[in-house]
């Protein structure tokens, strides 16, 4: 089994230098989901792993302009909606070539921040996640996860951390800004939980330790979407 990776940086899923995959804390929160599914730790087999900057996505988007696609609705949405849509095309095809040339299952995770906010526009998550499973189902990939964290990724951090030790870590999606510059910042409250700025490999570790907890994540919508596709597409690669 491989693993095929799109992120945005360092601190989500990851980053890739001279070819050498530095793992994030997605790609650890994403490893402890697979562990128990597949019976093995894909971090042990390094070729297990790959990492496809989003700017070779971005070229090879190019090739799908022009074609019949989805209507989204509004202006500023839709083009954002558009760009996930031929991001995941995109994504999509170099995935199966993937497994075409190693004869092998592929696994594709398509992680990107939503930045919206539940309580602003409850509609703006969805839209992006039928559209990532919208280009991947286009181009006959059966084998796609969207990873599309509500705000950003540091909410899911923050819940896993414990920044909700009494209540539903639900909340997080309504309450924080996916804006860096706004006070109530996902990316600011965890810098206050965990009293400093983390660099990717370091926040890493810290959700390795923390995976004990991982079952307060699944109150949280945009987390129980994402396990809910991944359980699905382990499933069906098992049964095959």
């Amino acid at each position: 089994m491989i693993l095929l990776l799109s992120g945005e940086g360092p601190t989500d899923l990851g980053a890739s230098d001279a070819g050498v995959f530095t793992a994030g804390p997605m790609t650890a929160l994403l490893l402890g989901l697979l562990e128990p599914l597949i019976g093995y730790d894909l971090e042990t087999c390094p070729d297990s792993l790959e990492y496809v900057h989003k700017t070779v996505l971005l070229e090879d988007a190019e090739q799908t302009k022009g074609g019949s696609v989805p209507r989204f609705r509004g202006k500023k949405a839709g083009a954002e909606t558009r760009f996930f849509y031929d991001n995941a095309r995109a994504f999509g095809r170099l995935a199966k070539r993937k497994a075409e040339e190693a004869c092998d299952d592929v696994i594709a995770v398509f992680f990107r921040d939503t930045d919206g906010t539940g309580r602003t526009d409850p509609g703006e998550w969805r839209t992006k996640r039928k559209s990532v499973h919208d280009g991947f189902n286009v181009e006959g990939f059966s084998s796609g996860v969207p990873m599309l964290p509500q705000p950003k990724s540091e909410a899911w951090l923050l819940c896993l951390f414990g920044a909700c030790p009494h209540s539903s870590c639900a909340s997080l999606e309504e309450e924080l800004s996916g804006n860096d510059a706004s006070p109530k910042s996902a990316k600011s409250q965890l810098i206050a939980l965990l009293g400093e700025e983390c660099s990717g490999p370091d926040l890493a570790d810290r959700v390795k330790a923390a995976l004990g907890a991982i079952e307060k994540l699944k109150d949280m919508p945009s987390f129980a979407a994402f396990e809910d596709d991944l359980d699905g597409v382990v499933q069906a690669i098992l049964r095959q």
